[in-house]
């Protein structure tokens, strides 16, 4: 079974899959002037494959999301409120993490960043002109994404923190990791299939422009990770991978591993479908857990991202599109891993910082509360 320490390694890993995926998929994003033209340790090759490979980052962070809503819900008999409890204190979890960014980096944006000039392709340099109250409030409480467009995630998150909940409640007597994976494959065909070709057929095209449709009803391989996440956690199926290689030596284990990890990257980079995700992650996040438990250097900086992956989730975007002058510190060597590790630095930064201002604030809401109190307010 993966320990919380091993969750928040993988998480570590995802964002920095995340960070690689922003920077090298998409090459209309490059600012104008700043492409990898100095590409000395990475060649454009690997670096267009690590970018599309990257992408892999969302279903990782889906599946440990499932994997870790169970660990942390685990039914009993008399649990049933503690559940509900946990739900709800995940949900506020998120949205505080969410503003603690939002309530900093938009108001910055907005006084800051407003009259960039238009310095790449998709031009989100423009996304804090012409804002509107409608804007601020719909991408506070997180039903629009106008001046993040990659904080798209945060509401499929929550989403798919509800449906998990409810598969759950559905589940919680259920002992037969078959019935659960049935009805996890059925649902989703019916969902990504049948369920849309019904609509086109019944003229109710009109549904497919509906906020409430849109989020819990078009179910990708990304969210059925989630559900798969939580049998995984439910049944301990890593323990069963673990039997595989507990016979192995260190060595054995780290070049089965690494080999395995290296085949489930070329299959994602070349073949580029997402519905091989379902199989790929699972697959992928043991391979890392198991070579990283061999090198404790690389388990601890992993730790200390995963710490922090939240915040860089949510801010390192700012860095590669939206903020001109840190968008030329990012690419301004114009070389693809010195970008990578200036926006790592960057985004890790910020989250100290962020974590640390939010902590004297709440000193000194404290200390105002204590003394209210005493004056007898």
């Amino acid at each position: 079974m993966l320990t919380r320490e091993n969750t928040k390694q993988l998480k570590g890993f995802a964002v920095l899959l995340m960070l690689a995926h922003h920077l090298f998929a998409f090459s209309d994003r490059i600012p104008y002037g700043f492409d990898f033209s100095r590409n000395i340790f990475l060649s454009n090759t690997l670096t267009s494959f690590i970018g599309v490979f990257g992408k892999i980052c969302v279903p990782i962070f889906m599946f440990l999301g499932g994997y870790g809503l169970y660990a942390s819900c685990v039914y009993k008999e008399d649990n049933e409120n503690k559940i509900k409890n946990k739900f709800i204190i995940k949900i506020v979890n998120l949205y505080k993490c969410y503003w603690k960014v939002f309530i900093i980096f938009v108001p910055l944006g907005i006084l800051f960043f407003s009259k960039q000039p238009q310095f790449s392709n998709e031009n989100f340099g423009s996304s804090f002109s012409n804002v509107r109250t409608y804007n601020v409030i719909s991408t506070f409480l997180g039903i629009e994404t106008y001046f993040n467009y990659e904080w798209w995630f945060f509401k499929s998150y929550l989403f798919a923190l509800f449906e998990g909940f409810m598969f759950l409640e559905l589940f919680k007597n259920n002992k037969s990791i078959y019935k659960e994976v049935f009805v996890i494959i059925l649902w989703y065909i019916i969902i990504s299939s049948l369920l849309p070709n019904i609509i086109s057929l019944c003229g109710l095209n009109s549904l497919t422009n509906n906020f409430w449709y849109l989020n819990l009803f078009c179910i990708t391989s990304c969210s059925i990770l989630f559900f798969i996440g939580i049998c995984f956690s439910k049944y301990d199926i890593f323990s069963r991978f673990y039997k595989i290689i507990k016979d192995l030596s260190h060595i054995e284990s780290i070049v089965i591993s690494f080999i395995t990890f290296v085949l489930c990257f070329y299959v994602k980079a070349i073949i580029n479908n997402n519905d091989l995700d379902i199989l790929i992650v699972p697959i992928v996040c043991f391979s890392v857990i198991v070579m990283i438990n061999h090198f404790s250097l690389l388990a601890k900086g992993l730790l200390l991202l995963g710490n922090n992956s939240t915040n860089m989730w949510l801010t390192h975007l700012f860095y590669c599109y939206y903020f001109y002058p840190f968008v030329k510190i990012v690419y301004g060597s114009r070389n693809a891993l010195i970008a990578f590790i200036t926006l790592v630095v960057l985004s890790l930064i910020t989250s100290f910082l962020i974590d640390l201002s939010w902590k004297y604030v709440s000193k000194l809401y404290n200390q105002i509360h204590i003394f209210l109190l005493n004056k007898g307010y």
